[in-house]
């Protein structure tokens, strides 16, 4: 079976996203308005529900290529 690395790029992604979720929800912690938890509830959390299965997948498949999965 031959090894193929998860490309960085999807790697990359996950750190970004990621990130971009915790500076909202510091902002959210930090500084409340209504306008911020409004960004927070509509795009922090679905971005970081995107990087958790982007992370899921890229370990999976990384377990897979390398048959112990």
């Amino acid at each position: 079976m031959k090894y193929r690395p998860i490309p960085l790029r999807v790697l990359k992604i996950t750190i970004v996203l990621a990130a971009v979720f915790n500076v909202l929800a510091l902002l959210v912690m930090v500084h409340a308005t209504p306008v911020i938890v409004t960004l927070f509830m509509f795009i922090g959390q679905p971005l970081f529900v995107v990087a958790f299965v982007l992370l899921l997948a890229a370990v999976l498949a990384d377990l897979t290529t390398k048959g112990l999965l």
